[in-house]
């Protein structure tokens, strides 16, 4: 069988020359380039440029240090040691602190009892100085104190009165003390017999030889303003008065 080059040449040797120019197109000097392109996808590129990164900065790390991983890890330690140390002295210092916190709220305390002791003891010596007073003349009656203090109960107030009788004691104290209210009602002064909230408060008799004491509570009316106690004390036979004195009641 003849060649399919004679074949070509001797039926259609136009054909025979455009085979023979593509041919050359793709072999020949005027060939086209062809390009080999990667299929990988992007990211595992930029995957790789990390990690080559990040190898660079581990040697680069490494070289810095010497290599020594020894000292890095002793280093750590220390650090470790001396932050123990500081918990262990911080909880120290804690509690010294609590230690004194609570030393000076007792010394506080302290201090004020013996203030309020120092106090009840100034009042004791003053009380047995005035019974003890020489100066005076025989069974001269006086009002030591004269004390208000809130109450329990709502407009409820409490009196202390103690009464003493100075000098020589060769007789005994006698009298009547009363009990009063001042105060503004509606405007207008007004004297209001002291009331245990049932019924008003009797005069009360005196009769002792060094000293007496009176307690008691009263209940304060709502209708009246700027209230105070008045204390009046009378001897026996006298028309005026011996003792008197006026209260303003504790806010």
């Amino acid at each position: 069988m003849p060649g399919w080059k004679s074949y070509l040449c001797c039926h259609d040797p136009d054909a025979m020359r455009r085979v023979a120019r593509r041919l050359r197109g793709h072999f020949g000097a005027t060939a086209k380039k062809v390009a080999v392109r990667s299929q990988q996808p992007w990211y595992w590129q930029w995957l790789i440029a990390v990690l080559l990164v990040l190898f660079g900065y581990l040697i680069g790390y490494v070289q810095f240090t010497g290599g020594d991983y020894g000292g890095l890890i002793n280093s750590v330690n220390r650090l470790v040691m001396d932050n123990q140390t500081l918990e262990a002295k911080t909880v120290y210092r804690e509690r010294q602190l609590q230690v004194e916190r609570a030393a000076q709220k007792s010394l506080a305390e302290e201090l004020v009892a013996l203030q309020d002791e120092g106090m009840r003891l100034k009042e004791e010596v003053a009380f047995y100085k005035g019974i003890l007073n020489g100066n005076s003349t025989a069974g001269e009656l006086k009002l030591h104190s004269f004390k208000l203090n809130k109450g329990k109960l709502p407009n409820q107030y409490e009196y202390h009165i103690l009464l003493i009788q100075a000098g020589r004691h060769d007789r005994m104290a006698q009298g009547s003390l009363k009990l009063s209210l001042n105060a503004l009602r509606n405007g207008e002064s007004v004297k209001l017999p002291l009331s245990d909230g049932i019924s008003p408060i009797e005069p009360i008799k005196i009769n002792f030889k060094y000293y007496q004491r009176i307690d008691g509570n009263f209940t304060l009316p709502n209708d009246v303003e700027v209230p105070s106690v008045e204390v009046s004390l009378t001897e026996p036979g006298a028309k005026q008065e011996k003792i008197r004195q006026q209260v303003d009641l504790p806010t």
